[in-house]
């Protein structure tokens, strides 16, 4: 009988009904608890609660994957303390490591791939694995749509759930670093604002797709504790990478070119950027076009603007669907020449190289076919769980243990979708 092991998962009940699909296929399931709302979603044969420091971790994962001869370990996110030694142990130990993440292409996908994600990922992403691809025909099956109220829902009984057993998890470290406390009014913060900026810029819209049309670059912002930021970029924060395209655009950007900075919903009632957004343009003499927002309609904004920046966000895909010049200031897997700007961020604003989008065609194909779940962590659960197990299953059914391929090569354990 293969073994799997699960981590901490996106907020809701999705790696419980992996965990139960699977266990019904014959898989001996495991789930690793490291507060009390891992505990509360969590669901597997035999569930443990680590309750020791970070320091101890290591020697924790690699004892209990050797002796419940584990074949696979399944995590949401790769960048997390826990899950970046789980992945070098799993790798040490020839323990098959499946991440999943937000799909790269939204809102209507899940990303899962083997050992790594995003800048870590390792799907061969080279021009010439992309040109070799033969598709298989596959077609998105469902839209998915909005899931802001699903997550508000598994976030408070996520925190909540956290902070009544908090006495059990005593050394447990939120990768966020915020109390509960702070989580929870910051959720309530986010209510509210998004309810007053839908009256405040309701007037920005329609004039960014109609006299701005073609005149303005979009900067989307990532969220503040994001790991793009912090893991596959050399920035040091959000507020340096807003200085830096402010600084740019300013001495580089047509005088009749505008800046929107569109804030990032997940973090809307966590951070403001306002203020220093105001100076910074007050500072370089562009405060009446530099264009600050929030809840704008995203493929509004990318029909009409004239380019993209972004540090490594998945917009960035978006924009390319859109066929607007991208450029990007940190590391991703979509990076390539002929998608995007190949010279520095100064040079964008004055002859930004096109996007080629037989190319993208070509490249989102491959990119769906190999790292997409159809489906969502938050609404159409079922539909994602489908997908995952068909993609799981030939690899840990067998109750083999698979190497992970070297950096840059493509994988092995691609295939079952």
């Amino acid at each position: 009988m293969s073994s799997v092991v699960f981590l901490q998962g996106p907020l809701g009940p999705f790696f419980a009904k992996l965990a139960r699909r699977l266990a019904r296929q014959g898989t001996e399931t495991h789930k690793i608890n490291f507060n009390g709302g891992d505990r509360h979603f969590g669901w597997a044969d035999h569930q443990v609660d680590y309750t020791g420091q970070y320091r101890d971790w290591p020697s924790f994962i690699r004892a209990y994957l050797i002796e419940h001869r584990i074949n696979a370990v399944f995590v949401y996110g790769d960048c997390r303390y826990y899950h970046r030694v789980a992945g070098q142990v799993c790798e040490e130990l020839g323990v098959a490591f499946g991440v999943f993440e937000e799909g790269y292409l939204r809102p209507d996908f899940v990303t899962f791939e083997w050992y790594g994600v995003n800048a870590n990922s390792r799907t061969d992403w080279s021009l010439s694995a992309i040109d070799s691809f033969e598709p298989r025909g596959r077609q998105p099956s469902l839209e998915v749509g909005l899931t802001f109220w699903q997550r508000t829902k598994y976030a408070c009984r996520y925190y909540l759930f956290t902070r009544f057993a908090q006495g059990k998890f005593p050394h447990y470290q939120h990768h966020r670093g915020r109390s509960w406390v702070a989580e929870g009014l910051c959720w309530l913060r986010s209510f509210y604002r998004k309810g007053l900026y839908k009256l405040t810029e309701r007037s920005i819209l329609p004039r960014l797709a109609g006299e701005l049309s073609g005149r303005f670059y979009l900067l989307p912002l990532q969220t503040r504790d994001d790991f793009q930021l912090r893991t596959h970029s050399d920035l040091l924060s959000i507020e340096h990478s807003i200085d830096q395209v402010i600084s740019s655009f300013a001495a580089n950007a047509d005088a009749s070119d505008y800046l929107v900075i569109k804030h990032h919903p997940m973090d809307r009632g966590f951070c403001h950027y306002g203020r220093l957004i105001r100076t910074l343009a007050v500072q370089q003499n562009v405060e009446k076009r530099v264009i600050y927002c929030h809840d704008l309609h995203l493929p509004t904004l990318l029909d009409h603007a004239k380019g993209l920046v972004t540090i490594n966000s998945t917009v960035g895909i978006s924009a390319l669907l859109h066929r607007v010049p991208t450029k990007l200031i940190g590391r991703a897997l979509y990076d390539l020449p002929g998608l995007t700007h190949r010279g520095d961020l100064d040079s964008f604003w004055r002859d930004a190289d096109p996007v080629d989008f037989r190319l993208f065609r070509r490249f989102r194909q491959y990119l769906y076919e190999l790292t997409q779940l159809d489906g969502s962590f938050f609404k159409q659960v079922g539909h994602a769980v489908d997908a995952a197990t068909m993609r799981i299953l030939p690899v840990v059914g067998s109750g083999r243990r698979v190497a992970a391929p070297a950096a840059g090569a493509a994988s092995p354990l691609h295939g079952g979708l």
